[in-house]
């Protein structure tokens, strides 16, 4: 049995606890949590640490497989820039190799408190990271199509992949999910939504201003990209309503749903989510929104419409590092006024829920959530600041 100690605990099922108690057993099982004082603990026995202890965090949204791309792509260039910068890296020879890249970056983000991940693959390039990582995986096996008549090539090679991942011994929940509202025709939506399965999808929201113009014009960069891959199909028709709107029809509306990124959502867009989907969650990635529109969310927005967020890193493709604590630092420093208290929440128990990785998320009995240690405070307005670091202290398991 180990008893740790901090200037603050965060179980996040309950209030922080100053200078309180968590034992944890052998097995990295929370056995109990202690106010000060609380129990006739031996002083010698007890492990004090600066800074608070919280729960293991989930990456609610990551790219793990383009680890290779980390410092390619400029940034500020806008999703279009962004996206055919990426096109071209992809049909050259990778600079590195990218399993070494999977490797270590992963290893990183674990490092870092990050025990469990929803990952976005178009590809195998990160089974065998995930069969022997001690973090925990969901993979999303992403779609894509503009054009009708790929809409069935595109879905047998996403349910093949997700068939692939789900053979593995070790993380071998998958999905079948879209990539985005714009890059997915109704038909490959309707063969996803008919999927029997449970399982969440994940998908790309509000990410550019482009994306709304596209729906209610046929116009803008999305336009011009989608006839640019697939030269001679007709252009969109334009629906001259929002995004997630237009998709509507072709969701199944009871199956979990992440809407990812919503840079530029609106309370209009928030709304039809809210009334129309039974099983909704918010990820925000800042620091890769920063990264490519140099735009945050406008995150109170969401707050006050009691949204389920959760946080995410998206890849390294179009951020510095998968870390989640970096995420709520970018927050912090934007949004001084939300709590910690409440961020933290974003980042362990509401991930942990959407993916039903039930063990973790929360200090609480019976629970192995991993312990996380975060240093360098402001214990007076227990804030986060820029120098604030975090590691793992105690693994996780499920």
């Amino acid at each position: 049995m180990r008893f740790l100690s901090a200037g603050y605990i965060f179980p996040i099922s309950s209030p922080a606890i100053a200078n309180g108690i968590v034992a944890v057993d052998d097995a990295g099982r929370i056995a109990d949590i202690l106010e000060p004082g609380e129990a006739s603990i031996p002083e010698g026995e007890i492990e004090h640490f600066d800074g608070i202890l919280c729960p293991g965090f989930v990456n609610a949204h990551c790219h793990l497989e383009l680890s290779w791309a980390k410092g390619l792509i400029e940034s500020g260039t806008g999703l279009d820039g962004f996206l055919r910068s990426l096109d071209n890296l992809r049909h050259g020879k990778l600079p590195v190799n990218q399993e070494e890249a999977i490797q270590k970056e992963g290893t990183a983000m674990y490092l870092s408190g990050v025990v469990a991940t929803g990952d976005i693959s178009n590809s195998t390039a990160t089974q065998q990271f995930k069969e022997l990582s001690p973090m925990l995986f969901h993979t999303f096996a992403e779609v894509f199509a503009s054009d009708p008549a790929r809409a069935s090539i595109a879905y047998e090679k996403g349910t093949a992949l997700a068939e692939s991942f789900r053979a593995l011994k070790r993380n071998n929940s998958a999905s079948v999910t879209p990539h985005s509202t714009y890059s997915v025709t109704k038909q490959l939506f309707k063969l996803i939504a008919a999927l029997q399965e449970n399982s969440p999808i994940s998908i790309h929201h509000q990410e550019t201003p482009a994306e709304e113009l596209f729906f209610k014009t046929g116009k803008g960069s999305i336009a011009d990209r989608r006839l640019f891959y697939n030269p001679g199909l007709e252009p969109y028709k334009p629906t001259g309503k929002l995004p997630l709107e237009s998709i509507a029809p072709y969701l199944n509306k009871n199956r979990k749903t992440l809407l990812v990124h919503n840079t530029f959502a609106t309370s209009a867009d928030i709304r039809f989510a809210l009334q129309n989907l039974r099983q909704l969650a918010w990820c925000f990635c800042p620091n890769a929104n920063l990264y490519i529109e140099s735009c945050l969310p406008e995150i109170p927005l969401f707050i006050e419409n009691e949204c389920d967020i959760l946080l995410g890193t998206d890849s390294l493709a179009s951020n510095h590092q998968l870390s989640v604590l970096e995420e709520m630092k970018t927050i912090s420093a934007h949004f001084r006024h939300i709590p910690l208290q409440e961020m933290l929440g974003w980042a362990t128990l509401n991930g942990a829920r959407f993916f039903g990785f039930d063990s973790l998320g929360s200090l609480q009995k019976g629970k192995s959530p991993g312990i996380v240690h975060i240093q360098n405070i402001d214990n007076e307005s227990l804030q986060l600041k820029p120098d604030s670091t975090s590691r793992l202290i105690i693994p996780a398991s499920q």
